[in-house]
């Protein structure tokens, strides 16, 4: 039977006591470098030696991003470590990418249930048709705030408003796509962001204003200043109108 066997068995127990040790699984020419990685990890994980193991899957990972096996089994070892962030930005993309039927999606979606980062399937549809807003774990979450600046524009002296998007930019956030208004020289912010890479994308009237990168972290607010000095458009786009002169008093005729 496969090491994941192992692996699920321990994480649907949740069990706090030391497993007891198995043998470390032989080299074989039949195991690829990335199954190898992981059979060693597993190994490591099965003597409670989580630093190991999680430098094993990191090891797997970096030979082969798009390995379900790997990422569930880092976020199991996170999981054991009591390193719950870590855990859930693994299980996270283990959802976002693992086939609904397979054991590691099935796994990773109850341990998300079981410590609130993930509504249950039950609970989101009642949520939906009732339109309330789904309970959201902070520690799962950051804030992304922030303000825009430019010469001369702020709210007060000219209204210039238009669409922010937040894209995720990583595997762990692709699926996360967020839209609103804003004005320019005004502040913005972004609530109950999950942690990960991102990019935020301005647009005003058609024209890109900003196209900035930012990483946001769970728990914490993350601040991003977007000005004209880090915009690809030039100061003037949206400057003020010159006011214009007045038209010359005319004479009064002499009677």
């Amino acid at each position: 039977m496969r090491s994941f066997t192992l692996l699920a068995a321990a994480f649907l127990l949740g069990a706090a006591c030391e497993q007891a040790p198995v043998s470390h699984p032989p080299a074989s020419q039949n195991l690829s470098p990335v199954e190898q990685m992981k059979a060693e990890g597993d190994a490591f994980l099965a003597k409670g030696d989580y630093g190991n193991a999680v430098e094993k899957y990191r090891q797997a990972i970096d030979l082969d991003g798009s390995a379900i096996g790997p990422r569930f089994a880092l976020g199991t070892a996170y999981s054991f470590m009591e390193k719950r962030p870590e855990a859930i930005v693994q299980f996270r993309w283990v959802l976002s990418r693992a086939d609904a039927g397979s054991s590691e999606y099935q796994e990773a979606q109850r341990w998300l249930i079981r410590v609130g980062a993930l509504a249950a399937p039950a609970a989101v549809a009642v949520a939906d048709q009732k339109g309330e807003a789904r309970p959201v774990d902070p520690s799962t979450v950051g804030r992304l705030v922030g303000k825009t600046e430019w010469p001369g524009v702020t709210p007060q002296r000219r209204m210039l408003s238009g669409t922010m998007s937040l894209i995720g930019d990583e595997p762990v956030t692709q699926d996360v796509k967020r839209n609103r208004a804003f004005r320019l020289g005004d502040g913005y912010e972004f609530k109950d962001v999950p942690a990960g890479r991102y990019r935020v994308v301005a647009v005003i009237d058609g024209t890109t204003v900003w196209d900035e990168k930012v990483t946001v972290e769970t728990g914490k607010d993350t601040s991003l200043t977007l000005s004209q000095s880090t915009s690809p458009v030039p100061a003037g786009k949206f400057a003020l109108p010159a006011d214009k002169p007045s038209a010359p008093a005319t004479s009064e005729r002499s009677r």
